[in-house]
């Protein structure tokens, strides 16, 4: 039963952190709030479900010099 427990606060843990993550980066008004989860949601899915790093598709082989 404690193990139950353990389980239930470390999954309202992750809900909580993951919706003032939501709020502080999205705003706090129930559209920003409503879209962030969906776009937030979306990334999260994509970067467990991918194979390859989030990253490397989007970054180029060789970066052009700074000037």
């Amino acid at each position: 039963m404690r193990l139950l427990s353990k389980i239930l606060w470390l999954l309202a843990f992750l809900a909580a952190s993951f919706c003032w993550m939501v709020l502080f980066e999205h705003g706090f008004s129930m559209k920003g709030f409503s879209h962030g989860v969906q776009e937030e949601w979306q990334t999260l899915t994509e970067m467990v479900s991918t194979k390859e790093a989030p990253a490397s598709k989007d970054t180029p082989v060789n970066p052009p010099p700074r000037k």
